[in-house]
């Protein structure tokens, strides 16, 4: 098969769901059918080591770049890094979209399928034009399900709007041959919104081959003060829906306990304000990929947020690499949420209580206990070793591609 993956993001971009497909991609390749992925420059975190492994050369100027992941052509169309003046990013994406077309159309590549991942749920238009001139079928796949998430987060509040996007994620289901998504949950109420036989739970990997193990005390330990203390982390994006003003009353709490918040976004400035005079909260910017396994190592303790609005529309796949490092977990979310029942099928962690003193309790007992979380890590090691490997998902991704082409449309 001729396979073309159309992603906004893609490595050498640090962010786990460039990671993803870009293993997901390689396995296909290996498996033997021919790959092209059309995705942007390095936007969104960016690792100056990721990039010097693949690096990108100019193919129509600076607007059109190439590079090779694991022997795959990958063309990169321009994208200023995240945080430039708003409407020249909302230009950014316009550009995006119109030549992620034009170059699904016209590269010397005729695909049999396309894969759109989201966001952006306007992917999935690029992904119909592509695959309606070049006479494919297209995979659509939900990481994040638009656009309710948007609307329970507040984001979206004009009534037209949720209507016209309403609109265009129904259409977007119909014309793609099968809509992938990553929890029962999410598939269930995609399934409300177009033929149920075309929807496929297919969940995010964890990569335990690139597992790498180092010492407790390691340079990153050093560099930031970790050495003898019990370290509860947080790394990515910091926004309201993650919660991590959560973790800073922690510290409120318990001065024993040194919290690690490690990267950036949107509710970073609010999170330091809140932080102010806490001697046991530190804040490290975005951190290379490289520097991630002494990150693990230096913690005892892993923190996931995840803001009630959004329990039905996601949920975090970093949870599958903390477990695959064997690092128990502790987790604020609504106990329905799929990340819940994730929890406790795993038993890698402990979903903590809305009232935070009663969570500063549970972490503290975490705390003393070095036992307890021992075994939590081991549970959620085996647990995704057993059902979220990488090999599974690609050769899942491989299934559902054929079946695209067996004249089976759903």
């Amino acid at each position: 098969m001729n396979i073309l993956v159309l992603s906004l993001i893609f490595s050498p971009d640090n962010v786990s769901t460039a990671q993803i497909w870009a293993g997901i991609a390689e396995d296909l390749q290996r498996a033997g059918h021919k790959l092209r992925v059309i995705t942007t420059t390095p936007h969104f975190h960016r690792d100056a080591s990721m990039e010097t492994r693949q690096p990108l050369r100019n193919w129509m100027g600076r607007l059109v770049r190439r590079s090779e992941y694991a022997g795959i052509p990958v063309y990169h169309v321009l994208m200023p890094n995240k945080g430039i003046w708003p409407p020249l990013r909302i230009l950014s994406w316009i550009n995006f979209h119109i030549l992620a077309t034009l170059l699904g159309w016209f590269i010397r590549f005729k695909p049999d399928v396309v894969i759109a991942p989201s966001p952006p749920l306007t992917i999935g238009l690029n992904a119909w034009a592509i695959a309606a001139i070049r006479r494919a079928r297209y995979i659509y796949n939900v990481q994040e399900i638009y656009p309710d998430i948007a609307v329970n987060l507040g984001v979206m509040k004009n009534k037209l709007l949720i209507r016209f996007f309403g609109w265009l994620e129904r259409l977007i289901y119909r014309k793609a041959v099968r809509v992938t998504s990553i929890t029962k949950t999410m598939c269930d109420k995609i399934a409300t919104r177009t033929s149920p036989e075309k929807v496929r739970l297919v969940p995010n990997f964890v990569d335990l081959s690139d597992v790498v193990t180092c010492p407790r005390d390691n340079a990153f330990a050093a560099e930031h003060g970790l050495g003898g203390k019990f370290v509860l982390t947080y790394a990515g994006n910091m926004g309201i829906p993650q919660r991590l003003d959560v973790m800073v009353e922690l510290a409120r709490r318990l001065p024993s306990l040194m919290v690690l918040l490690v990267g950036g976004g949107g509710d970073a400035a609010r999170l330091k304000s809140l932080a102010d005079g806490l001697p046991n909260v530190t804040f490290v910017d975005y951190q290379p990929i490289s520097r991630m396994p002494e990150i693990y190592a230096a913690s005892d303790l892993f923190y996931v947020g995840q803001d009630a609005s959004a329990c039905s529309d996601g949920i975090p796949s970093k949870i599958y690499r903390i477990l695959g490092y064997r690092k128990p977990l502790v987790v604020m979310t609504r106990g329905d949420s799929d990340l819940a029942d994730f929890v406790r099928e795993s038993g890698g962690g402990v979903l903590l209580d809305e009232d935070l003193d009663a969570a500063a309790r549970t972490v503290a007992d975490l705390m003393g206990d070095p036992a307890r979380l021992s075994s939590y890590g081991e549970n959620g090691w085996k647990h995704v070793t057993r059902a979220f490997d990488r090999a599974s998902v690609s050769s899942r991704y491989e299934e559902i591609c054929k079946e695209a082409l067996e004249g089976n449309h759903a």
